[in-house]
């Protein structure tokens, strides 16, 4: 593998990355999706019996489709299509399809620029579909929790006032000293490129900074400024830190499309980046199929692959 030279920048998503958040942003997924079928519209998947609605595998087809590194996006899509599933098309080869074969349309509609969202609005029915707010709300209130909720909106939560919140599920994936040992491999310019919004972004730097002794990046993109796979948040990322050429580290679809977009829209004048992602063990053939650069298992790998310095 080539690297960039010279390779003086380092971005991370945080999500699945720097921070574990498959007991949080994804266990929020599975319980807004089931408490809209479930508990607003009232329909039975065996719920009773101790059969869930979906699993994580269902939430990283999705994620391995692109297009819904929201988690609202993502919210929005399960919610609906579970209803429509388990409603407006019972009894039909719909209701039957898997959860892989949703994300091969999905990923399909993706490339061809009309994914996520449009996507979904296009092959689930309106009836199936619930208030977007609405989502919005579920989301907040399970992932933060009743009293985290308060502190950082100044208001009561609706739906789940005595809910105890998933973000305290959460944990760094980064050693204390990665930062460090990362400036003195000679990657000095480090930076964030975040589908996080608003309060979940300060809660995630908050952690960071606390777990290393301090902030340590030069930049954050959020999902606030542009919204991956859009390559404009790679190139407003550069253009902050001054990158000269680096990598980019991510976990799902939208973070390999984020570098795969900034390559073919690139200009002669535009720096290098490699595409790393840290995936899970089944997904490492899919990414490497689609043009993954380097494959890792931990954030701590990177230090035994970079160039010498």
């Amino acid at each position: 593998m080539r690297f960039p030279v010279p390779c003086d920048t380092l971005f991370f998503d945080v999500d699945g990355v720097l921070i574990k958040t498959s007991e949080s942003f994804r266990a929020t997924d599975i319980a807004v999706a089931e408490y809209i079928v479930g508990t607003l519209h009232g329909l039975d998947w065996g719920r009773a019996e101790g059969r869930p609605l979906l699993t994580l595998d269902d939430v990283k087809f999705f994620k391995q489709a692109g297009g819904f590194n929201d988690d609202w996006h993502m919210c929005y899509l399960l919610a609906g299509l579970y209803t429509a599933k388990l409603r407006e098309w019972q009894g039909t080869p719909l209701a039957e399809r898997s959860t892989r074969e949703w994300m091969e349309l999905a990923r399909a509609a993706m490339l061809e620029g009309h994914g996520g969202l449009k996507w979904v609005r296009s092959v689930i029915p309106a009836s199936a579909l619930p208030d977007y707010e609405l989502v919005g709300e579920l989301c907040h209130e399970y992932y933060w929790g009743a009293a985290e909720y308060r502190r950082r909106f100044g208001r009561e939560p609706r739906y789940l006032p005595d809910w105890p919140g998933f973000v305290h599920r959460e944990t760094l994936l980064l050693p204390p000293d990665l930062p460090m040992r990362l400036h003195d491999a000679g990657l000095r310019k480090l930076g964030l490129i975040t589908g996080r919004i608003g309060p979940e972004v300060d809660s995630a730097l908050e952690r960071l900074a606390a777990h290393s002794g301090g902030a340590w990046w030069d930049v954050v993109i959020s999902g606030d400024d542009c919204l991956k796979p859009d390559p404009q948040a790679l190139r407003l990322a550069i253009a902050a830190v001054g990158a000269s050429g680096g990598l980019y580290v991510g976990d799902t679809a939208d973070d390999l499309d984020l570098v795969l977009n900034y390559r073919r829209t690139q200009t002669p004048d535009e720096p290098d980046f490699l595409a790393v992602m840290r995936v899970f063990p089944d997904e490492i053939a899919l990414y490497r199929e689609r043009g993954a650069d380097l494959i890792i298992r931990e954030v701590a790998e990177l230090l035994t692959v970079l160039p010498a310095h």
